[in-house]
């Protein structure tokens, strides 16, 4: 009997001691959210608020031409584009998140008016990568974007 006792005690004791861990995991940003602003800096040919989605080590890639950081991003990309495109609207693919990373791909129509030019239509495909930096914030670290309206349409 003493030994059931005994036995009794020690279970009590090791069954006090363990405690239950909760993992609380980070929501997930919400990718249509980061796209959403990406794109109104864009539709309102705002420099600034589409600047301050891109991290300072991003890369756009745009057809074959490629832009490394900030400043080449902001003088060969978006100085220029906010001047001659407009009502872009894209159109998810895939799309996912995490509390590190967040991607969304699909496809994307414009318009492009170039100077004195008429309004041309635009279509092709887009990658979006951002990733959360150690501020907390999302930024833009990859952008792909493919212009296939030169393609032929293939039925």
């Amino acid at each position: 009997m003493k030994q059931l006792t005994l036995l009794f005690a020690l279970a009590t004791v090791i069954s006090c001691n363990q405690t239950t861990e909760k993992t609380i995991s980070p929501t997930p940003v919400n990718v249509d959210s980061l796209t959403a602003t990406f794109l109104a800096g864009w539709n309102n040919k705002d420099s600034a608020a589409i600047m301050k989605t891109i991290a300072d080590n991003a890369i756009v890639m745009n057809d074959s031409l490629i832009h490394n950081g900030q400043l080449a991003i902001a003088n060969n990309w978006v100085s220029g584009g906010v001047k001659v495109l407009s009502n872009i609207k894209t159109s998810s693919v895939i799309k996912d998140s995490d509390n590190k990373i967040a991607y969304d791909g699909g496809t994307y129509t414009l318009d492009l008016t170039p100077p004195g030019g008429p309004v041309l239509k635009e279509k092709g495909n887009y990658n979006l990568v951002w990733t959360k930096q150690q501020s907390g914030e999302w930024k833009l670290t990859l952008v792909h974007i493919e212009d296939i309206t030169r393609m032929p349409d293939i039925k």
